[in-house]
């Protein structure tokens, strides 16, 4: 069983990051736990814009939940169960917070040198520094939108 703190792991803002030459990134501060190694699985997202980065419980909620989507058959669940557990690879921080980035994930992503780091509730991302750029600009008008109609 996680322990109770595992649950209450929130992560949010923006920061920016170096990526070494092994491709470790130091993860921010506020969202690490009292100096210990922590684990996570890491992720491409599906349309291969960034990495999705989150502790065992919470790959482990999302693998759950995609068991009760309406509308989703029993062929296409095991074929997107199957996809999302093998691109998944495990990664873990160590004592200074240190999480080394897969590879082939770096290349795959162009992440290299400075990057940006994305609070998203129990799991963040990591993008490409333009690219977030682009992105965040892009999306703008959208997030506005939805503040609007959530009273914010």
């Amino acid at each position: 069983m996680e322990p109770a703190s595992s649950s209450l792991i929130f992560y949010a803002g923006e920061f920016r990051h170096q990526l070494d030459e092994k491709h470790r990134l130091t993860i921010p501060a506020r969202w690490r736990r009292n100096g210990e190694s922590e684990e996570f699985l890491i992720v491409p997202e599906p349309s291969g814009q960034f990495l999705l980065v989150m502790p065992p419980n919470e790959f482990a909620r999302i693998s759950s939940a995609a068991e009760t989507v309406p509308g989703v058959s029993p062929r296409d669940l095991r074929i997107y169960l199957r996809h999302l557990h093998s691109r998944a690879q495990h990664g873990s921080s160590d004592k200074q917070g240190r999480l080394l980035l897969p590879d082939d994930l770096c290349k795959q992503l162009d992440l290299k040198g400075e990057v940006a780091l994305v609070g998203g509730r129990g799991r963040f991302e990591i993008w490409n520094l333009p690219r977030w750029k682009r992105a965040h600009a892009e999306e703008n008008a959208t997030y506005q939108h939805v503040a609007n109609l959530v009273g914010l």
